[in-house]
């Protein structure tokens, strides 16, 4: 008798949703499109939302803040548990401590809240958040594990490579990027794939929060999904056991960046702290 093959792999649904100013409104946007998903798509697994989506876009962002746990969780959970699916949706303003951090929360298919991630680089001068401290892995069901950052975060190496040395096959982005360099971000969500040799999402909203051009990318940096300014659902099957095979044999077969960071031991001075 042959042994049952371990699933390997999930399905996730990445939403450039339309952002509006007002709270309400995006929250029914973001069930509406959790509902669209269980009619169309019932395999899915998984379910990103942009950045802040759930808050009043370009508001105070005191007036928004929260406890995490608290009200907008529930609600989330709610919707994890009545949809039987993980969902990350995009990240909220989170008070703690006379503190306000930018926070991406992650609920099960049960609608337990499993963990949340503070983004560690707010866009200054522009963003006042506070700037969180500490990276964020968790394991999808046993089948592979997954990284939290948050848009601007993925400029900077540091945070990816936090990541995978936690043990990340899988990286998500919520992002609201509504500038001219969202090029730029997008060939920086490739080499963050590329160099750590993990999937990427990159989920970008559109109207008030963000120009579009979402994404999602292999562990070779191919791009599986890419979008312009509209609303749109981007799917796609995250394969763990091709994560595990391209560290193995290397990007396009030769080369292995993971493999050779660890292996090859460097000081570099650029992570000392100057007095």
């Amino acid at each position: 008798m042959s042994e049952k093959k371990i699933k390997s792999n999930f399905n996730i649904a990445s939403v450039q949703m339309f952002m509006t100013q007002d709270q309400k409104t995006n929250l029914k946007r973001m069930e509406e499109n959790l509902k669209h998903i269980q009619n169309t798509s019932p395999h899915i697994d998984m379910v990103v939302f942009p950045e802040l989506c759930s808050m009043n876009i370009g508001t105070n962002m005191e007036e928004d803040a929260q406890q995490i746990p608290g009200p907008l969780t529930k609600v989330f959970a709610g919707w994890a548990k009545k949809y039987k699916i993980w969902i990350i949706p995009g990240s909220v303003y989170e008070l703690s401590n006379d503190n306000i951090y930018n926070t991406s929360i992650i609920l099960s298919p049960t609608g337990e809240m499993v963990g949340s991630y503070r983004k560690r680089y707010p866009w200054r001068p522009y963003e006042k958040t506070a700037s969180g401290s500490k990276p964020f892995v968790f394991s999808v069901d046993g089948i592979g594990n997954v990284g939290i950052m948050i848009c601007y975060d993925i400029w900077f190496p540091e945070v990816a490579r936090d990541l995978i040395h936690l043990g990340a096959e899988l990286i998500i982005v919520p992002t609201m990027t509504t500038t001219g360099d969202r090029k730029q971000e997008q060939i920086i969500s490739q080499a963050t794939a590329i160099t750590q040799q993990c999937y990427v999402v990159s989920c970008n909203g559109v109207g008030h929060g963000g120009v579009g051009g979402s994404q999602i990318i292999d562990p070779e940096g191919v791009v599986l999904q890419h979008n312009g300014e509209g609303p749109c659902i981007q799917t796609s099957v995250i394969d763990f056991d091709h994560v595990k095979k391209i560290r193995e044999i290397g990007v396009a077969g030769v080369t292995k960046p993971l493999k050779d960071f660890s292996e090859n031991a460097q000081s570099f001075t650029v992570y000392n702290k100057q007095s």
